[in-house]
């Protein structure tokens, strides 16, 4: 019998046989690497570096890569914390101030949370010799916060310490030291009590004022009666849309995009201002309940996700992620020239729970966006996703992400392209009747001019 080897967390062990009774754990023909071992995640006998118990825990991190040298091993800034990070965003750089970063937790019920660095920023470390060594510096140590969102208009920064008595003495999991507190995230901002939100995926800092903006994608569980996830102020829709003709879609489908201003202290502001930018929703949706940013039929979209600021123009370009506005019209990129925080005002959301009480809320509306501040630029194709933007530094050339267009297609129907639900690209002259593909655009003005000018 061929030997085989056994793969455990780094510590490789051989034999002439097959192993005891946790050889399911990782045995591979010598030379072949674990890759189908690794998904086996349940504890075997003997030790976890024997197995792949602790396999999720490896998952959920922000890493940071060098994309100019490739000789550079990447980073696994734990410092960061634990969950599904969608995006990071740094905050506006300060000489002299710690630096802040920005993340979403996409899931549904899940946080926002800002990494504020032990060491102030130095501006000579915006093009320093040493990537990913200058990353040590500013993302390796610091303080982890969760954001909680009050009624008032107002938020607070609760910062994840095992040092706090309401993550120390946590009745649903029992923290073992500050690096538990980073693993499980999620608990501890459980455990302080932080704000639910409707999925928060990509946050990007607005570079004329620093204000930081999150896109909310969507919530099919935000319910009046919920014990747990009951409309709040920086998520108060409940509603349903109706998607061709007759399917119920309940909660919060269209999604919103909600924005902070950092009080005084700027990065290290353990409190902040907020509001909704804008909110999404087809422009014939009710205007008091659902519509609230009264937005039109040439601006109204869903579930935004991609949330890039231009640098050379200042524009906030929106990306969605739909399903729900889908019968209607595709995934599509917007441009925006968003105001500040507080530019709008506050309107009352009324509900009725089962038991016939009344459940208002109070949420904060930014200045709804007229004609000439918030466009639809480009439409995508069928069953696609619109995500990632770059730009060249003069701002006159961007590259945007079309993503698995055609993605409805049936499992039955793919050897047969008549059936597919796009053919995109194949439909722009590269060759009729192809499977779809996913690709980078690339967009410059007629006239060679920057875009947005």
């Amino acid at each position: 019998m061929a030997s085989l080897k056994r793969y455990g967390r780094g510590l490789p062990v051989t034999a002439g046989v097959v192993g005891p009774a946790n050889s399911r754990h990782g045995w591979e023909s010598a030379g072949v690497d674990d890759k189908y071992a690794r998904w086996d995640i349940s504890q075997g006998v003997g030790t976890a570096s024997a197995d792949y118990r602790n396999e999720l825990n490896t998952f959920g991190y922000i890493v940071e890569i060098d994309a100019y040298d490739k000789t550079k091993s990447a980073r696994k800034r734990t410092a960061l914390g634990r969950f599904a990070h969608e995006s990071a965003a740094f905050g506006k750089p300060v000489a002299g101030q710690p630096l802040a970063v920005y993340m979403g937790d996409d899931s549904r019920g899940e946080y926002i949370y800002k990494f504020v660095s032990a060491k102030a920023w130095t501006a000579a470390d915006a093009n320093p010799a040493d990537r990913i060594t200058t990353g040590d510096t500013y993302l390796d140590n610091g303080k982890l916060y969760v954001a909680k969102f009050n009624s008032d208009g107002k938020g607070d920064w609760v910062e994840l310490s095992i040092s706090n008595p309401l993550i120390a003495a946590y009745a649903g999991y029992k923290f073992a030291d500050q690096a538990d507190v980073l693993v499980n995230a999620r608990l501890a901002a459980d455990a302080v009590g932080a704000t639910k939100m409707d999925r928060p995926e990509w946050c990007s800092t607005n570079v004329a004022n620093g204000e930081i903006y999150f896109t909310l994608t969507n919530n099919s569980n935000r319910a009046v009666n919920s014990a747990t996830m009951p409309p709040d102020s920086a998520n108060p829709r409940v509603y349903t849309d109706i998607k061709n003709g007759s399917t119920a879609q309940n909660g919060n489908p269209n999604g919103h995009i909600l924005r902070l201003k950092e009080a005084a202290a700027g990065s290290t502001a353990i409190t902040f201002s907020w509001d909704v930018y804008v909110f999404g929703a087809e422009s014939s949706a009710a205007p008091g309940t659902v519509n609230l940013s009264s937005l039109t039929g040439d601006q109204d979209f869903s579930s935004p996700d991609g949330l890039v600021f231009s640098p050379a123009t200042g524009i906030m370009w929106i990306q969605t992620d739909d399903g729900a506005y889908t019968d209607v019209t595709n995934c599509m990129m917007l441009a925006a020239l968003p105001g500040t925080v507080g530019d709008g005002a506050k309107k009352t959301l009324n509900y009725t729970k089962t038991d016939g009480s009344a459940l208002n809320v109070d949420t904060y509306v930014g200045k709804a966006p007229g004609a000439d501040k918030l466009k639809r630029f480009l439409v995508g194709a069928k069953d696609c996703e619109i995500t990632g933007l770059c730009e060249t530094p003069d701002g006159k050339a961007m590259f945007v992400n079309i993503q698995h267009p055609g993605e409805g297609t049936k499992m039955a129907d793919i050897a047969d392209p008549s059936k597919y639900t796009s053919q995109w690209p194949s439909s722009a002259g590269y060759g009729a009747g192809k499977r779809p593909r996913s690709a980078t655009v690339v967009i410059t003005k007629n006239d060679g001019g920057r875009i947005g000018s």
